[in-house]
């Protein structure tokens, strides 16, 4: 039989006894509230599983080889060409992890606000920390290139799109070592929430766009970000840095390789200290092997 909800209280209600006589239900909860949070998962490559403990590769590696394919004259030898590799880079995995308890006392009282809490708690944690990873390993390489911003993106006469700009020119004509193009295509704008704000005020893009049958179209207007800003996709992350926007080529820039998989154990008991717990985990190496692929824009 189907019940029927037509208001926030109808329904049946979860008890903490729910949680505790179904293990699964809070793992199930978990991977429902994680799908698709982290950052470095939209952005990064898939780099498949390692169990090493690290992840050796090469960074800048040119995406051509050094000779050009030449013409073959009939029952000539095919010719091999010969090709380059980047510098030797090695990046180890990093394990992060919580736990969410229930206490007996909590179990006993049918307390649950303090189960909830922690479950939302538990979730933001693990995204805010994998963000951070995320983001301290792209910054902090030397070989990602950057641009400053004509002025704040807040400000009135500020021209976002000359900047925007700068950043893709960057991306799609950077060079390898040896000289010849990587042929990256940026595609992503990655951006804070205060700079999704300073979008949404700027007149470069509303007031030449939206106009006549397209006015409720407006970003002022409907108050949300397009799903592209000159061609690029746009993802808000509040863990973007102030003063910062990231112009990329998604999954090409680097990846991200589980050793561990995002994994949360069933409801289990932990007797000497008189409560249930489920442990929430992952273990991965995050490698950013394209910096030439990104430019950071500052000042923004």
């Amino acid at each position: 039989m189907t019940t029927k909800v037509v208001s926030s209280f109808d329904g049946p209600r979860v008890t903490v006894n729910d949680f505790i006589k179904d293990p699964l239900r809070i793992r199930d909860m978990v991977y429902n509230m994680l799908d698709q949070g982290f950052l470095a998962d939209a952005i990064l490559r898939n780099g498949g599983i390692n169990q090493s403990g690290a992840v050796r590769f090469n960074e800048s590696t040119p995406l051509y080889a050094d000779d050009g394919a030449e013409i073959r004259a009939e029952f000539a030898e095919v010719p091999v060409i010969s090709t380059s590799v980047g510098d030797p880079r090695v990046v180890f995995v990093s394990e992060r992890a919580v736990a969410i308890t229930v206490s007996d006392e909590e179990q006993r009282r049918q307390v649950l606000d303090p189960v909830t809490r922690r479950l939302q708690q538990a979730k933001n944690t693990m995204i805010q920390s994998w963000d951070d990873a995320f983001l301290n390993t792209l910054l902090t390489n030397a070989g990602i290139s950057t641009v400053t911003a004509t002025a704040a993106w807040a400000g009135a006469s500020v021209d976002i799109r000359r900047d925007i700009n700068a950043a893709r020119k960057a991306v799609e004509t950077a060079v390898s070592a040896q000289g010849a193009q990587f042929g990256f295509a940026a595609d992503t704008l990655v951006v804070n929430r205060t700079t999704k704000f300073d979008l949404l005020n700027s007149d470069q893009f509303n007031n030449p766009i939206y106009q006549g049958n397209l006015a409720d179209e407006n970003l002022k207007y409907t108050g949300k970000l397009p799903n592209q800003i000159m061609g690029l996709d746009v993802v808000v992350s509040p863990r973007v840095p102030t003063g910062k926007a990231i112009v990329c080529q998604r999954n090409v820039m680097g990846f991200i390789s589980d050793e561990l998989p995002l994994r949360a154990t069933p409801m289990y008991r932990d007797e000497p200290r008189k409560m249930w717990r489920a442990d929430v985990q992952r273990a991965s190496a995050i490698g950013i092997d394209q910096p030439k692929a990104i430019c950071v824009i500052n000042n923004v």
